[in-house]
């Protein structure tokens, strides 16, 4: 059975194109599962259309992992790290899986014990994505799909082998019981765009698992592979326990929408979002008022910040982005209470945002139900 450990740097490569094609894409994708997210809350979950709207935004999340995907390549995505409970991670991961006719059993062993670190969720859940991807396609006539969360110490005699100092780590396991992998084929899964006998290996192509390695290494982590041909393949993600269990992000349960009566003030520069977004506040109770640009905003605001409980504000704009825009609304309101919507995570303008008392953001695609709530969020803080 071969076996390899990931180290080294992530891809660097055409930064700022792929930063703008994200970007643009990312907006597109919104403005789909927006449409998308309505006409699922208007079609009964018996109507054949229902189905049918379902895996349009599956569709769209898997194009938004892509999008995220260019973002981590261009390194203009930063990350939003906070304590998270691996367990809760990987149980959902596990739970939105579809594993509808691919004659797969799935084995999950989770800790009986929280297992804190401190890392970027969505990150984190795109290198799982990836991982289990990877085994499902390795199995195209069915098998068994293992995952497995236990705490580990690293040692004296083992830290350098791994990389790693040593201390406390979370380990996560997905095994599969697929074609396996040789030699010449595992040394080379994390190469960008690596592609070998397609026959043989169909799925070890692409940018997933290029992705999955940067991430991990950028949490002082690190992913161990073993993999033998007929017999199997087993990614080992090994990352630093934190000690303390404060602050723990607990994934919200509540999946209704939430309704609301007040006035938002929406700024984008691109008129389609606009328009759905308009329409999705209006559907949540809202009275909104548009605007395509930073400086319109200023104009509105000065007017109507009386009126104007909230406002959801874009970070990419020409002539005055999100941030000049926050600033010079917060001069006229200190107590103003601002929405970041972004097709971005958290780069450094965000997290000036968030320092200065922006309330929040919301990652582009998102669905009516997740919008809701944000709104709701913001408002009450």
């Amino acid at each position: 059975m071969e076996h390899i450990q990931l180290k080294g740097e992530a891809p660097d490569v055409m930064e700022a194109i792929a930063g703008g094609m994200a970007h643009d894409f990312n907006n597109l994708l919104a403005e789909i599962k927006d449409r998308a997210s309505l006409m699922m809350n208007s079609v009964e979950p018996s109507d054949p259309l229902y189905q049918h709207i379902i895996e349009i935004i599956r569709c769209i999340d898997k194009g938004s992992e892509i999008a995220n995907q260019l973002l981590g390549f261009a390194k203009v995505d930063g990350y939003s790290t906070s304590s998270i409970d691996m367990n809760r991670l990987v149980r959902k991961a596990v739970e939105n899986l579809d594993l509808k006719g691919k004659r797969i059993v799935l084995d999950v062993d989770l800790d009986s014990k929280p297992l804190i670190v401190e890392a970027d969720s969505d990150k984190i859940n795109q290198v799982l994505i990836s991982i289990v991807d990877n085994a499902l396609q390795a199995m195209p006539r069915g098998g068994k799909l293992s995952v497995v969360t236990e705490s580990t110490t690293i040692l004296n005699g083992s830290a350098g082998s791994y990389g790693l100092n040593t201390g406390f780590f979370v380990k996560i396991t997905i095994t599969d019981t697929g074609i396996g992998m040789e030699k010449d084929v595992l040394e080379n899964i994390f190469t960008p765009f690596y592609s070998t006998d397609q026959e043989r290996y169909p799925e070890k192509k692409g940018l997933g698992l290029t992705f999955a390695k940067g991430i991990i290494q950028n949490h002082n982590g690190v992913i161990d592979v073993w993999s033998s041909p007929k017999i199997g393949s087993s990614f080992s993600i090994i990352l630093p326990l934190k000690e303390t269990t404060d602050n723990i992000d607990i994934p919200a349960e509540d999946e209704k929408l939430v309704l609301g009566n007040e006035s938002v003030l929406l700024i984008d520069d691109e008129e389609r979002i606009l328009t759905i977004g308009r329409e999705i506040c209006k559907a949540l109770g809202y009275s909104v008022i548009t605007v395509a640009s930073g400086e319109e905003a200023i104009r509105i605001y000065k007017e109507k910040k009386e009126e104007i409980n909230l406002v959801v504000l874009d970070m990419i704009m020409p002539e005055m982005n999100g941030l000049e825009t926050f600033l010079k609304l917060k001069k006229l309101n200190p107590d103003i209470k601002v929405l970041l919507s972004t097709g971005y995570s958290i780069d450094e303008k965000v997290q000036e945002m968030l320092r200065q008392g922006c309330k929040g953001y919301i990652l582009k695609p998102y669905s009516v139900i997740d919008f809701s709530h944000k709104l709701r969020e913001a408002l009450e803080l």
